[in-house]
């Protein structure tokens, strides 16, 4: 009664229209997710990797600014970097470059960094860092090790 298939006279069952429905439906959703569930573990993990090296390029400017007496005046102190650090960074056997924002925040308000780092034998170098007020009041940083930057943007 319940039964959806029907006897073809030699002791098989065929399956219903409905069922093969069914079947081709569910073949299709595994396929889709057995082809985009990679994309999307392939697509995380280089987003996390790129976070992990916005990071670093980030940590030389994110120092300028809590050693700078204008940007503490502004923030109060402790300043923290904020999330998500957005740009552009370009690393090849330990050299690169990067061009990054990066937010900031403090007790007495935020704002955000700009900066353009280099990347010497694995070192990071914040060749230029501008902190940016939420006011819009411009404060130029003066970073540690800047002379040794080859090129400025």
């Amino acid at each position: 009664m319940g039964d959806r298939s029907t006897a073809d006279g030699t002791g098989t069952h065929r399956m219903s229209t409905g069922d093969a429905v069914v079947r081709r439906r569910n073949a299709l959703v595994l396929a889709v997710v057995l082809c985009l569930f990679p994309a999307l573990i392939l697509g995380a993990l280089d987003w996390f990797m790129g976070s992990a090296r916005r990071q670093a390029a980030a940590e030389p400017a994110i120092f300028a600014a809590q050693s700078s007496d204008a940007v503490i005046a502004r923030l109060g102190a402790p300043i923290s970097g904020g999330w998500p650090i957005a740009g552009k960074v370009a690393s090849r056997g330990g050299n690169g470059s990067a061009h990054l924002t990066i937010p900031l925040h403090g007790p007495k308000g935020s704002g955000r960094l700009e900066e353009f780092a280099q990347q010497q034998d694995k070192l990071w170098t914040a060749c230029t860092a501008e902190f940016v007020a939420s006011d819009g009041e411009r404060i130029r940083l003066h970073p540690v090790h800047a002379e040794a930057c080859t090129i400025h943007p």
